[in-house]
């Protein structure tokens, strides 16, 4: 099997990941990410329900959840739980790269009934109070996990004999180990705000089905029954930043992905995402790319 270089993340109207694994019966996938080549260097608000394990190879790396953000140093592995919604961004002007696996559960626990689902994997899938884990190499256990998944990660790309038993066995020992170590956070009552983190869900949903139309803070507060003053604190709140702000950068992104992988001229690119003009379109996709869209294509196209 092959790492992938620089996967984009392409969301649902729900803001939800859409991606197929290399191997659709084996739920796991390997990708490194060079934030240098991204809109703003970041990856945008996404969720989905795979686990997620993230290794900073190069810089430092923000990570934002909402109400709790932190930057990962070089060498530190985060462990995202399913269905949380995050973001992250090079956090220096040092160039940060990592690499990532994301993968089903059910690649550890096995069928919906199986004892290792229900005693271990779904307290764990559904417990708030374990939305993240940061693992340093300072602390044994997360010394291990590390170790775990550079395994994994080299396995994946070698493909020893019997490799994929092998990648199970390492993903399945970092559960076995944030299960065992962190058995205070899996029985603690929750203290996750799930409103507000469904009405932010909400208004992204809206915001990535209308995108190429106008949209107005009246509009989109409209569309979820909230006032606007209410709209706009639920962005300013979990993810800091403005309704408008986030509209532009969710046209940009979804901009570099037509440039990449379709013949569209600039003119169509620039209506279809949202914008009333080419030339209003060229000025904002070079105060974020740094570049105008036709050099963007012309280094960026994909063969």
């Amino acid at each position: 099997m092959k790492a992938i270089n620089n996967c984009t993340v392409i969301t649902d109207k729900n803001q939800k990941e859409l991606y197929s694994h290399v191997e659709p019966l084996f739920p796991c996938t390997v990708y490194t990410t060079n934030f240098a080549s991204r809109v703003s260097s970041e990856i945008p608000w996404h969720w989905h329900q795979d686990l997620e394990l993230i290794l900073v190879t190069e810089g430092k790396l923000l990570i934002d959840l909402g109400k709790t953000s932190f930057i990962l140093e070089k060498g530190q592995l985060l462990f995202l739980n399913t269905s949380v919604l995050h973001f992250m961004k090079q956090a220096s002007s040092q160039n940060c790269t990592a690499i990532t696996i994301v993968f089903d559960a059910e690649l550890i626990s096995g069928h919906a009934e199986s004892i290792y689902k229900k005693q271990y994997i779904l307290p764990l899938l559904t417990c708030h109070n374990l939305h993240y884990i940061i693992f340093s190499s300072e602390t044994a256990w997360q010394k291990k996990c590390i170790d775990c998944f550079q395994k994994a990660c080299t396995l994946f790309v070698e493909e020893t004999p019997a490799f994929l038993f092998a990648i199970r066995e390492q993903l399945s020992y970092i559960c076995y180990e944030i299960v065992e170590n962190c058995q205070s956070e899996l029985t603690a009552p929750s203290v996750y705000p799930t409103v507000e983190y469904q009405r932010i869900k909400q208004l992204l949903e809206y915001i990535h089905t209308h995108y190429h139309e106008a949209i107005s803070l009246k509009t989109l507060s409209t569309a979820v029954n909230i006032s606007q003053r209410e709209c706009f604190r639920c962005f300013q709140t979990i993810l800091h930043t403005t309704p408008m702000a986030y509209i532009i950068k969710y046209r940009i992104s979804t901009a570099l992905s037509l440039l990449q992988n379709t013949t569209l001229s600039i003119t169509e690119i620039a209506l279809s995402t949202g914008f009333n003009s080419s030339s209003y379109f060229s000025k904002i996709f070079r105060e974020h790319m740094k570049v105008s869209p036709f050099h963007y294509r012309k280094n960026n196209k994909k063969k």
